[in-house]
Parts: structure tokens; C-alpha cells; sequence
């Protein structure tokens, strides 16, 4: 058997130097797609005493998320900046803990509820192209997330939050700014220490915490079982485990976590969706067609999403260049062990960019082209396994993966026969920055023209 090898090449710093950790938290996409490129598959760094690696193949992912998934851990100083936000919901959860949640929670994510999802996905589309102004420019962030915030509300929560989708808006883009700031940094300052960025993060964590527990207490007091998430997180019992429920503080920390993942990362998938749909006018074009043809006038269901395969193909190859989860939460090595033929130390870190793996030319030719027929039937299966991974992969892939394909292509379905966005002359560059989601640095305005066939925003059959 051949020994292990010690180190894969990497970029080699002083030991003392902090150039790894300066350039991750100022270049966030750029510096390890530089990596790849540079150094290859499998990269090396140490920050001081600590080993840090880089998993750009398939195969090593594989072997990281899967494989070997049981030799590791998230990385706990990640976890440490996210958990004063989503307490030890499933995003942070592992373990036995996490096992038992999940299972609480899968059934709200089982197919034969998507129908009922599917009508208020489409209602909420065309609600939110009612309250835009013809012939007008739209901030796309902000209109994405305030759609998303009314989606995720009433479909999972079964909840109204007319009146304060701004400030829950306002209160989750800081914590995304502020946790992905805290999280790259060598020395992390507890929250409650009462520093200015301390204050801020407290402060929006109590925005969505006030609403969140607010529509868990109602429906405590209620006792009405609404089929959706939050009856089922506040009824469940682990069948299968200690036979017990759900704490109203346990049933919290999943519905913040599913409340923002819910609607930010969907809300930057959405953004960049039309954005891409904007600056090509031919591929909005096949998917208007391909909707007037399959829905002729009528409102979207769930039973349209195999024949909208185009608008799924686009809606995939968005996510393939902006990943709703452009990384993943660094691995820690439990112990020893072997990846790629290499020997991983006890404490090393292992990270996995789904940014840098889409954009790599041996799966994706021509990377930087927006061609949503990469995932035609007759190329789709050139793509391995695990080099497109927009939700995550293995056991703790994104739980609302499958929703939030639908809500994507049923609302594109639904909002694109009636509108048509293009870029206004003279727009700024469009950059895309790394948060908790990606988002253009700079923000995003489209301008909005109705389409002459406005016939298809009629209400469901």
C-alpha cells in the first residue's frame, strides 16, 4: 500500500504571515478561484500553526462531505458567529441532535405538500408584479427579498408579515454582513461585549427573533394545525428516536434558521436570475415562449414543473454561476485521516467553494458563459457528480433544496410573461460580493416593461 503523502502544494507564507487569512476575508471569491487555478485540485496553506486545505475536485468532495464524512466536523469558530442568530438549528446542528431534527423536520418538505406551496408561490409572484409601476426601474434586491419574505411567511409559517417585511429585510441583510465578517476573523469578540458591531448584530438578531416568536406564541395559543411547517415543527414527535417534541425554543432556532435561509439565499438566486435574464434577451425569449406554450393563459402549478424544463435549465445554470452557497462551512478533521492520497493532521481545516467548482473548465466548458443548456438531457450527464452543488452535499445537503427549485421556476413562470427587465443605460458594473448569499456590490436596478400578453397573471384554474 502506498504511503500517504504529507503536504499538497500551496501557497507557502511566512508562519506568522496572516496574507491566507487577510486575502479570504477581502477576496472572498477571487482568492480561491486564484488557488485552484494556481495550485490545482487539492491546496495547502498554514495560518501559523494551523493546516488549512482546499478541496477543488469532485472526488475530494466526495470524500470530505461523504466518504469520510464521520472524520469530521464544522468548523466550530464558523458555527460560533452563525449560532448567536440560529441557535442550533439544522444549518448548525450534527450529530444525534441533528439527525433527530431533521427527521422533525423533512415532512414539511415532502412532495405531496407542493401543490398547496406551489398556489401561494404564484399568488405572491403576481402580488409583487401588481405593486410594481409600469415602465419604471426596480431596486431587484430588495424587490426579491421582500417576495421571498412573503413566500417563506405564508407557505411555511402560515403567516402574514404585511408592514414589516422592510425591517425584517433590513435586520437579516446586517446580520449577513456582520456573521460573514465575524466568522473570517482570527480573533472573534463574544456578542455580548458592547462594541458598535456587537450592538448592530443584537439588534437586527431581535428584529426576526421578536417576529418569529411572536407567530409561534399565536399559534401555541391557537392550537390550530395548519399543515404547514411551523404546525408541524410545534406537533412533532421523534417517532423513530426519545419519542419527545419539539421545546418552543427548539422549535424557534429551526424557524429562524429556515426563515432566513428561506429567503435571503432565494432572494440572491432570484436577483441574479434576472439579471441574467436582462443581459440575455435570447434566453428570456425561449423561456417566455416555453411558458405561453405549456401554461396557454393560465396560472402555473405544480404539475407544469417537468414541462417547464427551460426555465428549470436557466434557473440551474443561475445557481451554477452564483451559487446560493458560494461556500460551504470549513470541515475540521476530527482525527487523522486520508484525502486525495494525502494525510490530513487532527484540526485541519477543509475548504469547499461550490463557487470555484462550478467555474471549473473541465466540467463547466467556457465557464463564465450563461448556457442553460450545460443542463440539457443530452449534456447534463457529463457533469459529475458533486461538481455542482448549489445546495450543499452528502447528508446535510439544504433540506428546502427541492422547494426551492420550485418556488424559482414557478415565480420566473409566473412573472415573466408580464414583465421584461433590461439593464438601464449607463448601469454600473455589475460585482458580485460574498455575504451569507452573493449580492451585487453595488446593488441591482432593472427596468421593468410590460410584455403585450399580460394574460397569464390571471388567478389559478
Amino acid at each position: 500500500m502506498t504511503a500517504a503523502k504529507r503536504f499538497p502544494p500551496g501557497p507557502r507564507h511566512g508562519f506568522f504571515d496572516l496574507t491566507l487569512a487577510r486575502r479570504l476575508q477581502t477576496e472572498r471569491l477571487e482568492y480561491p478561484l486564484e488557488l485552484a487555478r494556481t495550485f490545482g485540485d487539492f491546496v495547502h496553506a498554514r495560518l501559523g500553526p494551523q493546516h488549512v486545505y482546499f478541496a477543488n475536485h469532485p472526488d475530494l468532495v466526495k470524500e470530505v462531505l461523504v466518504t469520510r464524512g464521520k472524520n469530521f466536523r464544522k468548523l466550530p469558530r464558523v458555527i460560533k458567529a452563525l449560532r448567536d442568530v440560529d441557535g442550533n438549528g439544522l444549518v448548525l446542528s450534527e450529530g444525534d441532535f441533528w439527525l433527530r431534527q431533521r427527521r422533525l423536520v423533512q415532512p414539511a418538505f415532502s412532495p405531496k405538500r407542493f401543490d398547496g406551496y406551489a398556489g401561494t408561490i404564484v399568488d405572491c409572484a403576481r402580488q409583487a408584479v401588481d405593486s410594481w409601476s409600469a415602465e419604471s426601474e426596480i431596486n431587484v434586491p430588495f424587490a426579491m427579498r421582500r417576495l421571498t419574505l412573503a413566500i417563506v411567511s405564508r407557505t411555511l409559517f402560515g403567516a402574514d408579515i404585511s408592514g414589516s417585511e422592510d425591517a425584517l429585510g433590513a435586520a437579516t441583510e446586517a446580520i449577513s454582513e456582520i456573521v460573514t465578517a465575524q466568522a473570517g476573523r482570527i480573533i472573534q469578540w463574544p456578542i455580548w461585549l458592547p462594541t458598535a458591531e456587537n450592538r448592530r448584530k443584537r439588534a437586527a438578531i431581535a428584529v426576526v427573533d421578536r417576529v418569529i416568536r411572536r407567530i409561534i406564541r399565536e399559534r401555541r395559543a391557537s392550537g390550530e394545525n395548519r399543515g404547514d411547517l411551523l404546525s408541524m415543527l410545534l406537533a412533532a414527535v421523534d417517532e423513530e428516536g426519545d419519542g419527545t417534541g419539539m421545546t418552543d425554543e427548539q422549535a424557534r432556532d429551526e424557524s429562524i434558521t429556515l426563515f432566513n435561509a428561506g429567503h435571503d439565499t432565494t432572494a440572491s438566486s432570484f436577483t441574479w436570475t434576472w439579471y441574467l435574464l436582462a443581459t440575455h434577451p435570447d434566453v428570456a425569449t425561449r423561456v417566455l415562449e416555453e411558458v405561453r406554450s405549456v401554461l396557454q393563459s393560465r396560472a402555473a402549478t405544480y404539475a407544469d414543473l417537468p414541462a417547464l424544463a427551460y426555465t428549470t435549465r436557466v434557473v440551474r445554470e443561475s445557481m451554477r454561476l452564483y451559487p446560493p452557497t458560494w461556500a460551504l462551512i470549513p470541515r475540521v478533521a476530527t482525527q487523522r485521516v486520508t484525502i486525495g492520497g494525502y494525510e490530513l493532521p487532527k484540526g485541519a481545516w477543509v475548504n469547499i467553494y461550490p463557487w470555484v467548482l462550478h467555474r471549473d473548465p473541465r466540467f463547466f466548458p467556457e465557464p463564465e458563459r450563461f448556457d442553460p443548456d450545460r443542463f440539457a438531457p443530452e449534456r447534463v450527464d457529463s457533469i459529475p457528480q458533486h461538481a455542482y452543488i448549489p445546495f450543499g452535499a452528502g447528508p446535510h445537503v439544504c433540506i428546502g433544496n427541492t422547494f426551492a427549485m420550485m418556488e424559482m421556476v414557478l415565480a420566473l413562470a409566473t412573472i415573466l410573461p408580464r414583465c421584461r427587465f433590461t439593464l438601464p443605460a449607463g448601469h454600473p458594473p455589475v460585482v458580485p460580493d460574498a455575504l451569507i448569499a452573493i449580492r451585487p456590490r453595488d446593488g441591482l436596478t432593472l427596468r421593468i416593461e410590460r410584455q403585450i400578453q399580460d394574460s397569464l397573471a390571471g388567478t389559478r384554474a
